[in-house]
């Protein structure tokens, strides 16, 4: 019994360990989409690539300096970030999977609407983590970078070069985009997590039948 026991608790803690990586790799490869589409929209618009990331860490660090690695660092910061969050969106599969109480469960319910949930915590996080993180940290950053020009350069030339001012006559584009690109982010997250735990169910039941107790 004792040692029934011990392998369903072992079982149970490896299976939470797979849910939550399910979210971190769900966050991992919504984070990399949600990158690839910032770049997308910065070339679209003139703005020179990695201008966001930019920003970002300078208004992280202080720092007046423009750079490569600043722009590396900004990428990698977002997407050990969105890594961590995809784990966070993942606990209401991991309290479904250890503790089912039925149709009426917090982690069924998340399960049967996963696109609401996936868009409602986007919601949440634009308003409760970006729109904080824009006005308190983002913007006052700007304005002390008014005179400086962030540029883009290739071997031939300027590619694309806008001020810190121009980025803050756009904020209001840039924080609408910015929900957009957020509930994408947790409808994303959200439906990756679902698909993957889904799979570890079916292939999880029949692996509970070989361990069951004889009587």
């Amino acid at each position: 019994m004792l040692s029934n026991n011990s392998r369903h608790k072992s079982l149970n803690l490896r299976s939470r360990a797979n849910v939550a990586a399910f979210g971190l790799i769900a966050g991992l490869v919504s984070s990399i989409a949600i990158s690839g589409l910032m770049l997308m929209v910065e070339k679209v618009t003139s703005v020179p690539i990695g201008a966001f990331y930019l920003v970002l860490m300078s208004a992280i660090t202080h720092s007046q300096v423009y750079s490569l690695n600043m722009i590396v660092s900004g990428l990698l910061l977002h997407l050990v970030a969105g890594s961590l969050i995809g784990l966070a969106m993942a606990v209401p599969f991991i309290v479904n999977n250890d503790n089912n109480k039925g149709r009426n469960s917090l982690g069924t319910i998340i399960n049967k609407y996963t696109p609401l949930y996936g868009l409602g915590f986007g919601f949440a996080l634009w308003s409760l983590l970006l729109i904080p993180i824009t006005f308190w940290i983002v913007l006052p950053s700007l304005n002390t970078l008014e005179h400086r020009t962030i540029i883009q350069e290739a071997p031939t030339g300027t590619v694309a070069a806008i001020a810190p001012g121009d980025l803050l006559a756009m904020q209001n584009r840039i924080i609408g985009g910015a929900l957009v690109f957020n509930m994408f982010y947790g409808l994303l997250v959200a439906i990756i997590i679902k698909s993957l735990y889904s799979d570890y169910l079916r292939k999880k039941v029949p692996l509970r039948d070989t361990i069951t107790p004889s009587s």
